[in-house]
């Protein structure tokens, strides 16, 4: 029996890190599409395509609440088929306060997140936008030690020193570009992380089980937590539209292009998320957020292999500590498991 346990451990760990991964493939592909909202660049070195939306913070929540509601829609039609109890537990949630708030708080976060990571990519260099952000693993760490009595392990420590210096070199590039606002953005990205770190406590808190309540399965975790956004952005490019009319401006001709974007993007960004919170009730939120940090390594090698973007030496070092760090990582959690 205990051999049994232990057999079941060890592959839950094992699928919560290839989840966690596969997640972090799909997100690095939708960060390629966010660009090429905004930035001009030649596909694959043929095809000059990109600069389709003016980076005003009004464009940037309708652009993200039409991706949450396609993403909500999508899951909705498909949750039957991950979950056949998806609607039974969505029904039954309001009996449980403490964790309706819990996933409500989630939404929030993700969306605060969100919202905060496309104005900084608007501000900032790319590179120094996304170097910033991918300091929330280490505040979900810090938080997990704070809720959960998670204390880090200190490989974890070194790990994780060796993933952020790769990160840092894969991302930090020199550039051309001038800063719109380096402050502004740089202040963006770090309230990114900060929510980004909040949301996957919150989401550990509703994902597992605590003493006070029940876990709540990931695919009605996700549909409400994608509804809260949806309905968030969209309240905020109403607002914003009212208030000012040309904070909201895309060209008529650019909308079919916008759209078939947004539905490819919501599509891989549903799956990557499904995939990251199933990882959350598999791994937790502590070791999913460390292995998450290899998104912006992934996002790189797609900009390098889609968007013809040149690797500097620095970055394949980078690649290659992240690479090392998170096979590290989760060679350990699973030898410890």
């Amino acid at each position: 029996m205990l051999l049994m346990t232990n057999q079941s451990i060890h592959s839950n760990t094992f699928l919560g890190i290839s989840l966690v991964l596969l997640g972090a493939v799909g997100l690095a592909a939708q960060n390629v599409i966010l660009r090429l909202y905004f930035t001009p660049s030649v596909l694959f070195g043929q095809l000059n395509f990109g600069g389709l939306v003016t980076p005003l913070i009004g464009n940037i929540v309708l652009l993200l609440a039409l991706r949450m509601t396609m993403m909500s829609i999508l899951l909705t039609i498909m949750a039957r088929r991950f979950y056949p109890s998806t609607f039974v537990a969505l029904r039954e949630l309001p009996q449980v306060l403490p964790l309706l708030g819990c996933v409500i708080g989630s939404g929030l976060c993700l969306f605060f997140g969100l919202t905060l990571l496309y104005f900084a990519l608007s501000q900032v260099a790319v590179g120094i936008a996304i170097a910033t952000f991918f300091i929330y693993p280490a505040i979900t760490v810090l938080l997990a030690w704070r809720f959960f009595r998670q204390r880090p392990r200190a490989y974890q420590l070194w790990l994780m020193m060796v993933i952020f210096i790769g990160v840092v070199l894969t991302t930090l590039t020199p550039t051309t570009n001038t800063a719109s606002n380096p402050v502004l953005g740089s202040l963006s990205a770090l309230g990114a992380g900060l929510s980004f770190g909040l949301y996957g406590i919150l989401a550990e808190i509703s994902l597992q089980a605590q003493p006070t309540q029940p876990a709540l399965h990931p695919v009605p975790f996700s549909l409400l937590t994608f509804g809260v956004v949806a309905s968030l952005a969209s309240l905020s490019a109403l607002i914003l539209h009212q208030i000012d009319q040309g904070q909201i401006a895309i060209a008529p001709a650019v909308w079919l292009p916008v759209f078939a974007m947004t539905l490819f993007s919501a599509a891989l960004t549903l799956l990557a998320y499904v995939l990251n919170n199933f990882g959350i009730r598999y791994i937790g939120a502590s070791l999913t957020a460390i292995i998450s940090a290899s998104t912006p390594v992934l996002t790189t090698l797609f900009a390098w292999w889609i968007l013809q973007e040149a690797l500097q030496r620095q970055q394949i070092v980078g690649i290659g500590l992240v690479t090392i760090g998170v096979a590290a990582l989760s060679l350990k959690a699973e030898r410890l498991n």
